[in-house]
């Protein structure tokens, strides 16, 4: 008897209650723990979840910028975080890409937005005696690690500046690791991208004297002859580091999300609807969105926009 009642509320249970609805995981590749990629796709993920839950939205870390390229077209993640210069060179199989084994594959890429720009940070101990770039050689200075982006694109800049890598004592940490070695004197300083008031960054400047050193327009100039003239001017403001009195001219990378052609269009309209309709709550949140609207956003590099993306920028008159 109670065998028989036993299946007969099983029975009414499944009958009475709804059917419980499971949001689709979603992987958004970023870089390394803590780094400001992370950071922002954290933002970027919590906005998502919040606005809808058709999908859940985690953040994945990963060994950077150029490993994103990979991940995405191999299906590892579904969305990622590059540079406007990274994903622009990969799709147009420009330098090295074009020898790479997965050339034909970046033509699979697919631009989603471009969310800010971060800034080249050349960061110097103030008892190193140093005050432009030029004076870095002989010092123990860190460019990051060989496998990432910026250690590239800090050889152009080295090469622009016309100063050679057997001229100073290249390091190679990544950017997560080079404030705890500056302070403890491995190096000198570093040349990393970062965004604005990066909390590794203003520890070191409030426990070391640090100068933040200027980009030279010259060498800016340079270096846009080889980046399609896609490095925007940058000014780090004064004070935003301890001891920084004085405003900084660099440069700026613009940071875009990407995905593949594959990519559903309906998880790229939400993820694309969802930042933009809270970006004035990322920008009080996180200085990497500070200044952006959709209609920077949306604006086109000879990189195909996913139809996802295009569909809410259109629905807003901006695309």
């Amino acid at each position: 008897m109670m065998r028989k009642f036993l299946i007969f509320a099983a029975a009414a249970f499944a009958a009475y209650t709804p059917n419980i609805l499971v949001a689709e995981q979603v992987a958004i590749g970023a870089s390394g723990s803590g780094s400001g990629p992370y950071v922002n796709a954290g933002l970027m993920a919590e906005v998502a979840n919040k606005s809808q839950d058709t999908y859940k939205f985690s953040i994945q870390t990963t060994g950077g910028y150029k490993d994103n390229l990979g991940l995405v077209l191999t299906d590892k993640v579904d969305i990622a975080l590059n540079t406007l210069i990274g994903i622009y060179d990969a799709y147009n199989q420009n330098g090295s890409y074009g020898t790479s084994p997965m050339k034909e594959d970046f033509k699979r890429l697919r631009y989603l937005f471009t969310f800010g720009a971060v800034p080249q940070n050349i960061f110097v101990r103030a008892d190193s005696g140093i005050t432009s770039l030029q004076e870095i050689k002989g010092k123990p200075f860190n460019i990051n690690k060989p496998s990432s982006f910026t250690h590239g694109m800090n050889k152009k800049m080295l090469e622009a500046a016309e100063i050679s890598l057997d001229s100073f004592e290249v390091g190679t940490v990544a950017t997560g690791q080079v404030f705890e070695q500056v302070q403890n004197k491995v190096f000198v300083g570093g040349a990393h991208v970062y965004q604005l008031g990066l909390g590794k960054a203003l520890k070191l400047s409030s426990t070391v004297d640090i100068n933040y050193l200027d980009v030279p327009q010259d060498v800016i100039d340079r270096m846009n002859s080889g980046y399609n003239g896609l490095l925007v001017p940058y000014t780090i403001p004064a004070n935003t580091y301890v001891g920084q009195a004085k405003e900084v001219s660099t440069f700026g990378l613009a940071q875009v999300v990407f995905t593949d052609e594959n990519a559903d269009d309906e998880l790229i309209y939400n993820f694309t609807k969802s930042f933009w309709e809270n970006i004035g709550a990322l920008q009080s949140s996180n200085t990497s969105f500070a200044g952006m609207s959709a209609e920077l956003g949306s604006k086109m590099y000879d990189v195909p926009m996913h139809p996802g993306a295009a569909r809410y920028f259109a629905e807003v008159g901006v695309n």
